[in-house]
């Protein structure tokens, strides 16, 4: 089944949405099995949209003008087929209930990260580190450390249009298990993810 499969049918399946928009530049990809009346393929999006160096956030503003009555937009990448129906019921709702600005899905990770050559310190570049490096935090003290996993952004287009980011305002954190929370980015990613995928559909 194509990757883009899994996200259709988790949006189709979580009830929420007026409006699904499959999106591509594709025109040789064969849809022969969407027959829910709120899905539209979209094959006419532009070329510089579908380039590697293209952001989520430009892709977004296009359909933001395309639909400009759309009050809350939900970005679901094919790369997080893992997501279920009810993680994106469950963003939603804490969108709406927390009264957020946005929401993003993320799963806990207490991780120690650091970013390579970020500062210049006497002269020269230096990694910066997500945490304090004079106070290192033990593992029992990172349990509030969230990674994005790229499952599920929601965001509103008044979020949209005044900070340019599909996370901006107050920022909700959706939290998913580990297990949802892979996303395919090389060969190895694949293979957990169908690993996982094929023991949910067993199970």
């Amino acid at each position: 089944m194509p990757l883009w499969h899994w996200s259709y049918w988790a949006a189709v399946e979580s009830g929420i949405f007026d409006l699904i928009v499959v999106s591509t530049d594709n025109e040789e990809m064969k849809f022969t099995d969407i027959t829910d009346s709120t899905v539209v393929i979209d094959y006419t999006r532009p070329p510089e949209l579908c380039e590697d160096t293209a952001t989520q956030e430009a892709v977004l503003a296009h359909y933001t003008e395309k639909y400009p009555d759309v009050d809350v937009w939900c970005l679901l990448q094919p790369t997080s087929p893992l997501r279920t129906a009810d993680d994106i019921t469950g963003a939603y709702k804490m969108l709406v209930e927390d009264e957020r600005d946005s929401v993003v899905s993320v799963f806990n990770d207490p991780l120690l990260f650091w970013v390579k050559d970020c500062v210049e310190v006497q002269g020269q570049q230096c990694p910066v580190a997500s945490f304090h490096i004079d106070k290192r935090p033990n593992s029992q003290d990172r349990k509030d450390w969230f990674k994005e996993n790229g499952a599920i952004y929601f965001t509103p287009t008044y979020t949209l249009n005044a900070t340019g980011s599909r996370c901006g305002g107050r920022t909700g954190l959706y939290v998913m298990p580990k297990e949802r929370s892979y996303e395919i980015d090389d060969e190895t990613d694949w293979a957990i993810c169908e690993l996982l995928m094929n023991k949910r559909l067993s199970a």
